[in-house]
């Protein structure tokens, strides 16, 4: 194996005028037994007295970061099996002109060969037990603390704050596995396109007419794909899809359309759900959040995609799915999102 590296995913601040319908998980799963686990565990890397190091804010600001764990940590839980304990390094910025809010990210280690064969330590670690770097820190986390953020995890988040919870899930899940590592130029994060080695995700994106975007025969990029579909544009027909079986299935039989802008954006582009597609509307893995409540559990299409990256669902038991439902009911609403 050689050298480890780490390649964020960022979740933007960017204000997108739609209605969603919104179900924070927070309101109702709590009251169930979670089936599994994941231990988030964090090693504060800031600056003494900046960050979450910070004398005044830093305790608040990390006690909200252990919520967001324990509390994503059961949402997981009610639909995967998959358990673990999870290091990464967190950091905060401090930058109210930046529209990232937050970005995170699993260790990578090359295998040195081509293949759909990527060594992602945290996806790896939950799915196997095997952790292919030792003591090292599993992962990274940075939040935007130049933004204003919601951190009491009980109270309504206002128009004027960001959901500090729905985004920590967020990044969480992109340290899962729910990422691509094809840079912008089409080369792999290993390697060359000739030859590269790719990850579960990467493996499974498509164009539109189904065609995929590496070769399961010698794993090349197919460079033509990639350079039309990686900035297919506004419309949700075009771009790139995610096309596992178990999502494709949530989706009613058709590709999950990814965020394929027609401008690339680092640590956005193909690895998020298509912001331009209604259909998408209020999902969690969306590239960008307005201000006010977000979804804080996963979509079917959500759970469908990481069940495609290896993750054992969990099949509630009928108590438990009518209490699911019932929660459904009861916890949903529409929450407008302001327009620029």
């Amino acid at each position: 194996m050689k050298n480890k590296e780490q390649n964020g995913t960022a979740r933007s601040g960017r204000v997108k005028g739609m209605v969603n319908s919104i179900l924070l998980a927070g309101c109702l799963s709590f009251g169930l037994a979670a089936q599994a686990a994941v231990t988030f565990q964090f090693q504060y890397i800031d600056q003494p007295g900046t960050g979450f190091l910070d004398p005044a804010d830093g305790p608040v600001r990390q006690a909200a970061l252990n919520t967001a764990a324990s509390t994503f940590s059961s949402m997981f839980g009610h639909h995967f099996s998959n358990s673990g304990t999870i290091v990464l390094e967190a950091s905060a910025t401090d930058d109210p002109h930046n529209t990232t809010l937050a970005a995170a990210g699993s260790q990578l280690i090359d295998p040195g060969l081509a293949g759909f064969n990527l060594g992602e330590v945290v996806r790896t670690k939950l799915q196997t037990g095997v952790d292919l770097n030792g003591n090292d820190v599993d992962g990274s986390l940075d939040v935007n603390f130049g933004n204003a953020w919601e951190l009491n995890f009980n109270a309504p988040t206002s128009n004027t704050k960001y959901d500090f919870y729905s985004t920590m899930f967020h990044e969480f899940t992109h340290t899962l596995g729910f990422a691509s590592f094809v840079e912008q130029s089409g080369d792999p994060f290993f390697g060359t396109s000739a030859a590269g080695s790719w990850n579960a995700f990467d493996r499974l994106i498509v164009d539109k007419s189904g065609v995929s975007i590496i070769n399961p025969a010698n794993f090349a990029l197919n460079q033509a794909v990639w350079d039309a579909g990686s900035v297919g544009g506004a419309s949700p027909a075009e771009g790139l899809f995610f096309n596992g079986t178990n999502a494709v299935a949530a989706n009613g039989g058709n590709p999950v359309g990814l965020y394929t802008p027609e401008i690339w954006e680092e640590g956005s582009s193909v690895s998020h759900l298509d912001d331009e597609n209604a259909a998408l509307a209020g999902m969690m893995m969306l590239a960008a959040s307005d201000t006010g409540p977000y979804a804080r559990d996963y979509s079917a299409i959500e759970v469908g995609i990481l069940e495609d990256l290896g993750y054992a669902a969990v099949v509630p038991e009928p108590e438990i799915y009518a209490m699911m439902l019932a929660g459904l009911g009861l916890f949903g609403w529409l929450s407008r999102r302001r327009q620029v």
